[in-house]
Order: structure tokens, then C-alpha cells, then sequence
């Protein structure tokens, strides 16, 4: 570990502290050398994923709607506008009830990220999406819902894995997360500089 500086950290058991020397950075742990404690002190290497793991993922999730398990609807990484637009990136169905669909032509975005710290991707969900012109941020008419709750016109939601996204207080679509495989993950570890104040 070139480069490190030896450093100094309490120890989880008595508090006291102990000095840090690079081959107890390697090895992960250091036992506290106080008379009496002993204790082993787990030394955390933190760490991130690299955010280009996403280019070789096979796909971003998928919304199902409720009323026919068989319509499925794929996700992209980014902004996904949803609607029963051409334009939208992800074209709904326009689904009739008493002779009214309630779904907007741009109803809402569901973005999805990478979080870089847990190596998962992340879904947030908002009331409409933005128009294609003016880019500003149109509301839906009758409103989003998640997990049964309305959406306010301005928040962000995260959506779980399993969660229930309702368009128009009627159409409900369940959203499946696409989960990157551990073995993917650890190709893709960035080790960062050992930070003494991050103990196990």
C-alpha cells in the first residue's frame, strides 16, 4: 500500500487509541495493544462501483401492468417519460375505462440511476414528465400514484423493487428492478485510500 501514512484511530472496545501501521491496513484489522483490551478492530477499506458497469447491462427493469400480466413494458437508464404519446420512451397503452382513457399523453418520469455506493440501480419516481419542446415539466391530469399514495406535483420518489406505480388512479403498473449480479459487481470494485475514521 504505497504511500500510506501511518495514523492513529480509537478502538471500538476501549477507546483508547492505537496506531495504524500500513501492514494493518493491508491485513484489513489491527488488535488493540492496550493491557487488558486486545480487542480486534476491523479496519473498513472503502470502496465504490465503477458507474460504467451499466453500459453492459442487459436491461434496466420493467413495468407490468396489472390488468394483464402479459403487457410488459422495458426501461432505459435515464429519464423515462411514461404516456400514451408517440414520444414518450415508454408508450403505454391507451387503456379504456367507460369510454375514457386516464392516462396523459405525458403522464410521468421514472428515472433510473446507478447508485455507485450499494452497486444497485436506483428508481425515482415523479409526476410528469418534461414537454419535448419547451422542456419544462408538465403535470399529469389526474395524477400518480405509488404504493397507493398520490404523488405531490414536485417531489421525487424512490420506488422499490415490487412497488405499485398508479397512472390516473386506475391503471397499475408493477415495477421490477433489474439487480446487477454480485460476481458482475466485484469486477467492477473501486478501492479507495483508507480512511481512519471508518472502523467496523
Amino acid at each position: 500500500m504505497s504511500g500510506f501514512k501511518t495514523t492513529l484511530i480509537d478502538c471500538q472496545k476501549c477507546g483508547r487509541r492505537i496506531m495504524v501501521r500500513a501492514a494493518d491496513a493491508e491485513r484489513g484489522s489491527i488488535a488493540c495493544s492496550h493491557v487488558g483490551c486486545g480487542a480486534i478492530n476491523r479496519l473498513q477499506m472503502p470502496f465504490h462501483y465503477d458507474e460504467n458497469i451499466v453500459k453492459g447491462l442487459p436491461g434496466f427493469g420493467l413495468l407490468t401492468y396489472m390488468g394483464n400480466p402479459n403487457t410488459t413494458y422495458s426501461l432505459r437508464f435515464g429519464n423515462n417519460s411514461i404516456g400514451t404519446a408517440d414520444s414518450c420512451a415508454v408508450q403505454v397503452d391507451r387503456f379504456v375505462h367507460n369510454g375514457r382513457c386516464f392516462i396523459s399523453r405525458r403522464h410521468c418520469t421514472l428515472t433510473v440511476t446507478f447508485d455507485k455506493w450499494t452497486g444497485q440501480l436506483r428508481y425515482q419516481l415523479q409526476d410528469g414528465a418534461p414537454d419535448s419542446l419547451s422542456q419544462m415539466i408538465q403535470y399529469s391530469l389526474n395524477g400518480t400514484l405509488l404504493d397507493g399514495t398520490r404523488l405531490q406535483k414536485t417531489e421525487m420518489i424512490d420506488v422499490c423493487n415490487g412497488g405499485i406505480i398508479t397512472l390516473g388512479g386506475l391503471d397499475r403498473f408493477q415495477l421490477t428492478h433489474y439487480s446487477i449480479a454480485p460476481a458482475m459487481l466485484d469486477t467492477y470494485k473501486v478501492e479507495l485510500d483508507f480512511n481512519p475514521d471508518r472502523t467496523q
